[in-house]
């Protein structure tokens, strides 16, 4: 945060995508697990899949400037494995990139089968497209990726990207020594910009799934990502917003990926919040780069 205050975690990503109450859950058998999915719109396909310990349900507030999409693509968003309604396994191999990738990439197969999909996501989401950018590129006809996570190296990652990583490993230690429970009060007890945040925290635990969620922490967090030149074969249009202020998805990891990617678009606020703010700009980020996918 631009105060030096780290947002435990707290995912960003509120501010982009909201569903009404006319919208409907259907599960499917993903990979051995039973996932729960939306689909809106109509269009080409687009496959979003949310942040590490998010879900369908945690990503917004209802705002209409999103219907503008419903023209242009068919959007899927999902439960990932062991998050919100969706099964999951209890193994942290089960919740590598690989295996991530995989489940987005089968729910594209499903839904369009032959054709190719647009696929995006924020954090969690925003790095399971980019495994399946560069393994299934036959699937891919484009990428949005939103406030991605510390991409590359672990010597590439500054001081501040580090302790925010450790944040996670304090919390799946916390719920293999104390439990879920306790883990979700102690986490709601740590410092926090207000009351507000920390009971934001105690909802987002306390909607876990608390037989995976230690090993979702443990897989997500220590499996390693792509080594960074590999991102150059990524031939697809794509965007990629970020904002400043965010040790746990660093501008450093957003500008690796423009560097890296071929004619890759960059657009970063200066806070999350300005997203907030600006809701109706970052659909016109969208909807203007839909534009020029082909």
């Amino acid at each position: 945060m631009a105060d030096g205050r780290q947002p435990f975690l707290f995912p960003p990503l509120s501010f982009l995508f909201s569903y009404p109450e006319r919208m409907h859950d259907a599960f499917a058998e993903i990979n051995g697990h039973r996932l729960r999915y939306r689909l809106r719109g109509e269009g080409p396909l687009a496959v979003f899949g949310h942040g590490l310990l998010g879900s369908i349900d945690a990503l917004g507030i209802d705002f209409g400037e999103l219907d503008a999409l419903d023209a242009r693509v068919r959007l899927l968003m999902y439960d990932a494995r062991g998050h919100g309604q969706s099964e999951g396994p209890e193994a942290p191999e089960g919740y590598t990139w690989e295996a991530l990738g995989r489940d987005m990439a089968a729910f594209a197969a499903e839904h369009a089968p032959g054709e190719r999909a647009i696929f995006g996501g924020g954090s969690m989401g925003a790095a399971t497209s980019l495994w399946v950018a560069l393994e299934r590129p036959e699937l891919v006809r484009a990428l949005v990726i939103v406030a991605p996570p510390p991409l590359g190296h672990p010597h590439m990652r500054g001081p501040e990207e580090h302790q925010a990583l450790q944040l996670f490993d304090v919390l799946g230690a916390a719920i293999e020594n104390f439990g879920f429970e306790k883990t979700v009060e102690l986490a709601a007890m740590m410092p926090a910009a207000s009351p507000a945040e920390s009971e934001t925290r105690r909802q987002m635990l306390t909607a876990q799934n608390p037989r995976t969620l230690r090993h979702v922490l443990r897989g997500v967090v220590t499996s390693p990502y792509h080594d960074p030149e590999e991102y150059r074969r990524i031939a697809v249009p794509t965007l990629i917003v970020a904002h400043e202020g965010d040790s746990l998805h660093p501008v450093r990891a957003a500008r690796l990926l423009h560097e890296r990617v071929p004619g890759s678009r960059l657009r970063v606020a200066p806070s999350s919040a300005w997203w907030r703010e600006h809701r109706t700009d970052f659909v016109d980020e969208v909807m203007e780069f839909l534009d020029g996918v082909g």
